[in-house]
């Protein structure tokens, strides 16, 4: 290699040399399985005589050069072909041979030398872990190792490097203007690491910096070098000048980050690794099985449907601290847009590119398609796209119950996943765990893995050839000790298993469902007949009950296949209950004409299959055991029936085993509330105890019981005509559990249910198709409705609009935080006997447009009427903009979509002359520091719409800090809040400035009663301008100017101002400032000063 070394010193040759003679060889070649040796052994070698070299002035480095050479230095002076004989000698001299022991005692003497020399920098410690490095400063790819002179090196647990250039064999050097900054990996690095340059370098005098990842304390005496930027950063060539501890550190400039050119992610730069023969030929062969498996996924039947984002947030209250509960945030429609994404782009690399790894959970409710999805997502892998992943492997978790069995990690992926063998294993494997950034590891159905106690408690580590538990595998993937780097996606149940391990995943998607249009193209793709699409389609239009039902996907398809085998002329069912009675009894008695008699074989069955479907209910679980089926016919019966599905248990070249599931959910809880129902030794007392709706202290709400509760109650009322029907009214238990259920649901107290326990009440209610039930239950729901903080499914909407139809009652309704659609949002605030509703202010205003585009004027004038914010508290910024917004339609008395299409506007202004501006009452801002600048100024813009205003609370736990300036603003907007009577202005860092103004304008809030200034920065200037203004506040009653900056002078301006203001009844004076006996005795010649 040649360049130009004029500018380089002779120090910067040694270290040149020694580091180009360590990184000049192809750790490819390095087979650990041969020598014995793992990376990081290698790396520690090559670490050490780069140390040796550096610190002792050698300029003749190791010859490491030749691959073969370096085999037989790294083996202790032996070559690979006399590695039989080692060991020989080994077992021979009890451990250690002779040549290991004069090799130790060389590197005793090079540590003591390296101790003893009179280098710059300190003694060189620990362990750099180096791979073979291609530079490419252009777009071009170097293919060999590239050489770059050092000026500053040290040796530690993250390397830094601070280098000159980097130069392509043949080419001239300078010295660099600028570098670029990358930070040191904590994993093993890959064997080829590519470092892009920024688009503002260019290749004749750029060079890489690697900075350590964490800060690091120098040891005393030690030269400091400037803190560690992060990745991406563009910095001044004079950063790489020797840091001495005379040379001051302000001389190093950095640039600014307006210098910085366009950065492009790590991830998207990075050139596709060079793969082996094997490897490309175990991509084909994993890519060709995806696309030949259809036995699962039909790509003519699925349907895209979008990805929402989820938050999770920790439950506060007196017992949640210790058990960490988490709930997700409920995003209304508005938000749930703005959060939507493709399935294509769940795995778009994160903002933050330094972390290991990603971890991905994907939600969703029974049926909903999680599976499905997970099918799709390999299949359009394995079609070309996600092309940054160049393995996927995927597991299904109920596969991996395998007690008492331990595994490493290369058995977990090439024999229990669902991916075809392959005869390489060993060396994919090898490339798997070098390039672990290229890997998808897909775990379907998390609830369904048994083994979960202490899971998060694995041992563990980064170690490729540990022997482990299927459990311990798992943790470690999760918790990100295996396969670092890799991407993990988990699909489960919310609020079930993986939810106690939220708080570790990186990402959370949750799966939204079928909407209207999804409906309409799902049942057009199953019935290919135009004829039979249209009679289905009608048919199903007329039951709204069904219709809602097909929000979820598997129930969309229950009930296509109910409507191929139903008679036109009959009625569809109308309960979930109805549903599966069809559903199951088509499955448990195929081809058996109505009105023969079961076979008694056939009930017995039928029996026990029910008891196993509860008793995986109780224990959480569709499983089944081998001993489950003790009966020689029941196997082979629920087999043949569809209600049970086997699945392959066994790893390869093992006997073929078997495990058993049942073949969905909810047809398991159907079984499981068949058993409840006709089972003897359940009295009804035991059947009331397991329905009760109120929270118990000290137990959690059971909402896995929730679809089982509706078919119990479903099953003991229905009167459908079948088998099963025949089979449950026949049982001489059912009418004593059925008057003990009855009795509960009238004697509950609708106005202790929280809002998720009143509509499964609600849910409960409506399977009973029992007008008496129904009307005494609507004649006693509360007039005030609450669903805040309730996700609102259109199956809940159908069933409150039920309800809430046949009362007589005046109902006001909150569907603030539900997620509830438009649709479902029309069909509640329709309703006559809904005179007032809250929303999300967004969401109405999308109602709106959406009755003005359909030329709904009569329905738009009256949800109008009806919409109300008060009160309204402004959490977020985003509450502030669309609050702007409505006071904006209120004032231009014109819709939003009105001015952006053709559509005219033939509303008259007295339909959008919104009462829910004029009306609002108590508001409250809440924003904090961080947004509560904008925000604020934002609000006191459109303060003066709010006409009949009387409570404005500005104060937050962490302090909105509005400040003087925004203060004066609030003053002049005060005139035009006449009805105002409390005004909470405490933590907002107001000093005396603001409190002038402020003082000035309070006399101009003519029905001010209650003013608070608590904890604010108000001194004894501001506290006489206050004084002065006390006698024009003739409705003022209570003054809180507490935690200020007041002293005893402005205590008493306050004092002699009180005294001409009988009317005001108390004065919170306390501030650390005052002197305790001068409050006291300003309290004992006034009374209404408190000092506490």
């Amino acid at each position: 290699m040649t360049s130009d070394d004029s500018g380089i010193s002779e120090c910067s040759r040694t270290e040149n040399k020694a580091i180009e003679s360590a990184l000049s060889f192809d750790l490819n070649c390095l087979n650990e399985d041969e020598m014995g040796l793992d990376y990081e052994s290698v790396s520690q070698l090559l670490a050490e005589w780069v140390a040796n070299s550096l610190l002792s002035g050698n300029s003749e480095a190791p010859e490491v050069t030749d691959p073969e050479v370096f085999k037989r230095k790294s083996n202790g002076g032996i070559s690979l072909k006399d590695t039989k004989r080692k060991k020989k000698e080994t077992k021979l001299t009890g451990g250690v041979t002779n040549e290991q022991s004069r090799n130790r005692k060389n590197w005793r003497k090079v540590k003591k030398t390296s101790k003893e020399t009179n280098s710059p920098g300190p003694p060189t410690s620990g362990i750099v872990t180096f791979t073979p490095l291609q530079i490419t400063p252009s777009a071009a790819q170097l293919s060999h190792i590239v050489q770059f002179p050092v000026t500053n090196f040290t040796v530690n647990g993250n390397t830094t490097i601070f280098t000159h250039c980097a130069h392509a064999p043949g080419t001239s050097g300078t010295i660099p203007t600028a570098f670029q900054v990358f930070q040191t990996f904590t994993t093993v690095p890959q064997p080829v690491i590519n470092f892009p340059l920024a688009n503002n370098v260019q290749s004749s005098n750029s060079a890489i910096v690697i900075v350590p990842s964490s800060n690091q304390v120098p040891p005393s005496g030690m030269a400091v070098t400037p803190s560690s930027p992060v990745a991406g950063t563009v910095v001044d060539s004079a950063m790489t000048s020797p840091v001495t501890p005379s040379a001051p550190l302000g001389s190093q400039s950095v640039l600014q980050e307006s210098d910085m050119g366009e950065q492009v992610t790590l991830e998207k730069t990075l050139p596709a690794v060079q793969k082996p023969k094997e490897v490309e030929d175990c991509i084909k062969n994993m890519k060709a099985a995806l696309l030949q498996d259809k036995e699962f996924f039909s790509e003519s039947h699925y349907i895209q449907v979008p990805l929402i984002q989820k938050q999770i947030k920790i439950k506060t209250g007196k017992n949640n601290a210790k058990s960490q509960e988490k709930e997700f945030v409920i995003l209304d429609m508005t938000e749930r847009k703005k959060a939507a994404i493709f399935p294509s782009q769940i795995f778009d690399p994160p903002k933050d590119l330094t972390k290991e790894g990603r971890v991905i959970a994907l939600l969703g409710n029974a049926g909903m398609g999680k599976s499905t999805l997970v099918h799709k997502l390999c299949r359009d892998w394995a079609k070309g796209e996600f092309q940054q992943f160049d393995f996927i492997f995927r597991f299904e978790c109920k596969r991996l119950n395998l007690p008492g069995k331990s595994f490493g990690l290369q058995k977990l992926l090439f024999e229990l996943s669902q991916s075809p063998l392959s005869e390489n294993a060993g060396r994919i494997f090898r490339f798997v765990l070098r390039n672990p950034q290229r890997i998808l590891i897909m775990f379907d159905g998390f609830d369904d893995f048994q083994d979960m106690e202490a899971f998060l408690q694995s041992p563990a580590n980064n170690s490729t050839k540990e022997v482990l538990s299927i459990k311990d595998l798992l943790s470690g993937l999760f918790q990100k000790k295996l396969l670092i780097g890799s991407t993990i996606l988990f699909t489960a149940r919310p609020k079930e298993t993986l939810n106690q391990f939220l708080g570790k995943v990186d990402k959370i998607f949750e799966l939204s469902g079928f909407c209207h249009e999804d409906i309409e193209h799902y049942m057009s793709v199953h019935f290919r007949d135009n004829s039979q699409y249209d009679a289905a389609k009608k048919k199903l239009e007329k039951n709204q009950f069904l219709h809602s039902l097909c929000h979820t996907p598997l129930m969309c398809k229950f009930i296509c296949l109910l409507l191929e085998k139903f008679e036109m002329d009959k009625e569809l069912p109308m309960t979930i209950t109805g549903l599966h009675l069809h559903i199951v009894s088509q499955r448990l008695f195929n081809n058996v004409p109505m009105d023969l008699p079961t076979d008694k074989t056939q009930t017995e069955n039928i029996l026990k299959l029910c008891q196993l479907a509860w008793k995986g209910i109780q224990d959480h679980k569709s499983l089944l055991e081998e001993n489950d089926f003790k009966c020689p016919t029941l196997k082979e019966f629920s087999l043949k029936s569809g209600v049970v599905t086997q699945y392959p248990l066994n790893c390869s070249g093992e006997e073929k085993l078997f495990g058993h599931t049942f073949s969905d959910l909810l047809s398991q809880d159907f079984m499981g509330a068949l058993h409840l129902s006709l089972v003897r030794g359940i009295k009804g007392k035991t059947l009331v105890k397991l329905i009760h709706l109120q929270q118990k202290k000290k137990k959690p709400h059971q909402e896995w019981l929730d679809v089982v509760r509706r078919f119990l109650v479903g099953l003991l009322f229905q009167n459908e005509e079948g088998h099963l029907s025949r089979l449950i009214m026949k049982h001489e238990d059912l009418e004593t559990k059925k008057d003990a259920i009855l009795e509960y649901i009238k004697k509950v107290r609708l106005s202790e249910l929280l809002s998720n326990r009143l509509l499964e009440y609600c849910h409960c209610v409506y399977e009973t198709k029992n007008e008496d039930v129904i009307q005494h239950v609507a004649k006693n729901l509360p007039p005030e409705l609450s669903f805040r903080g309730t996700c609102l499914a259109p199956l809940d909407v159908f069933v409150l609009q039920h309800l809430l139809r046949v009362s007589n009652t005046q109902f006001i309704l909150d569907l603030q935080e539900t997620g509830i659609n438009l649709l479902g949002m029309k069909r509640l605030v329709e309703l006559e006997n809904v005179t007032a509703f809250r929303a999300s202010i967004a969401d109405t205003i999308s109602l709106w447009e959406h009755l003005q585009q359909t030329h709904n004027y009569d329905l738009l004038k009256s949800t109008i009427q009806k919409f109300t914010i008060n009160p309204f508290k402004a959490s977020q910024y985003t509450d502030v903009e669309y609050l702007s917004l409505l006071v904006k339609i209120y004032k231009e008395k014109t819709l939003p979509m009105s001015t952006s299409s053709s559509t005219t506007n033939t509303c008259d202004d007295e339909v959008l002359d919104i009462p829910a501006v004029k009306d609002l009452r108590k508001l409250e801002f809440a924003l904090g520091a961080t947004c509560g600048h904008p925000g604020f100024s934002q609000l006191v813009d459109i303060l003066p719409a709010f006409e009949r205003l009387q409570h404005l609370d500005l104060e937050t736990l962490t302090g909105n800090k509005i400040g003087d300036k925004e203060a004066e603003k609030l003053a002049l907007v005060f005139p035009g809040l006449p009805f105002l009577e409390m005004l909470n202005l405490s933590q907002n860092c107001i000093g005396d400035r603001g409190a002038e103004k402020l003082a000035q304008a309070f006399p101009s809030l003519t029905s001010l009663k209650i003013l608070s200034l608590y904890s604010n920065l108000i001194e004894d200037s501001g506290a006489e301008h206050m004084a002065k203004a006390l006698p024009k506040m003739k409705c003022l009653a209570e003054l809180d100017v507490k935690y200020n900056k007041i002293t005893d002078v402005g205590a008493h301006k306050l004092f002699e101002g009180l005294k001409s203001c009988p009317w005001i009844k108390s004065v919170a004076m306390w501030n650390h400032s005052i002197p305790h006996g001068v409050l006291e005795h300003l309290k004992q010649q006034d009374s209404r000063i408190n000092v506490l």
